[in-house]
């Protein structure tokens, strides 16, 4: 349902009384769009499986706690939201069951002022994270606000089922993650137009069994550092250039 104002709000008026709606996608234009569409009941008994958020104007910090009650929520895409700086949980939410189990796809683009997008650690089995054109955002998780989330569900799973990363056009950003990761299901990492990156939270045990493929503009490649002549060993193989 795309730009869900007023009249969106509505139908979902309307849509209480549906007895056999099972699947909707949804678009907020802003986050009091948000917060007025999950004071409906059907906003959380139906399966909502995708979610937008696009073009806010109105907020700098945004809570997300309605969408972390959708249990079925299996794709949320930020974009182009350019005053948002970051996006908020609270923590009743966090030690509750609704807390982005279902979330597999996660896209965040033209997003300026964010820093992070460390509020990712909420989602256990995430499978793919693009993250798009967001020219202030300096890391993708934030070590210190990983340590207050860990406090809360612990973070020894960190991207465990992460199978796709694409980073594309992050012209400040230093850090994936500033510790090596397991990475157990990673296939592919696209890594283009970030220059400042030039550490991978990777060691030799990383994505061990994986045909992993780690695709880059050489000459970024060239400028890696790696943890140790091991992990430098381990990865070189895996690396295609691209042209674009």
């Amino acid at each position: 349902m795309e730009g869900c104002g007023y009249g969106c709000l509505l139908v979902l008026e309307e849509m209480e009384h549906l007895k056999y709606l099972n699947v909707l996608t949804l678009t907020f234009r802003s986050a009091s769009e948000l917060e007025k569409a999950s004071r409906f009941n059907k906003f959380f008994s139906c399966a909502i499986e995708d979610v937008s958020l696009e073009y806010f104007r109105d907020s700098r910090s945004l809570n997300i706690m309605a969408l972390a009650k959708l249990q079925h929520l299996c794709a949320f895409r930020l974009w182009n939201c350019m005053d948002l700086e970051e996006l908020k949980i609270k923590s009743n939410i966090i030690k509750g069951a609704g807390c982005f189990h279902s979330l597999r796809t996660v896209t965040v683009g033209e997003c300026n002022h964010l820093k992070d997008v460390s509020w990712v650690t909420f989602a256990p089995h995430l499978e793919q994270l693009y993250m798009l054109q967001c020219r202030g955002l300096e890391e993708i998780i934030s070590e210190e606000k990983l340590g207050e989330v860990a406090k809360l569900k612990g973070n020894s799973n960190l991207f465990s089922k992460l199978e796709r990363l694409v980073l594309y056009r992050l012209h400040i950003l230093s850090t994936i993650y500033c510790h090596a990761l397991p990475f157990p299901q990673l296939k592919e990492v696209s890594i283009r137009g970030c220059p400042m990156l030039k550490k991978l939270p990777l060691n030799s045990n990383s994505a061990k069994g994986q045909k992993l493929i780690i695709e880059g503009w050489e000459g970024w490649w060239k400028r890696v550092e790696w943890e140790d002549e091991s992990t430098k060993i381990a990865f070189l193989p895996t690396f295609k250039p691209v042209i674009f």
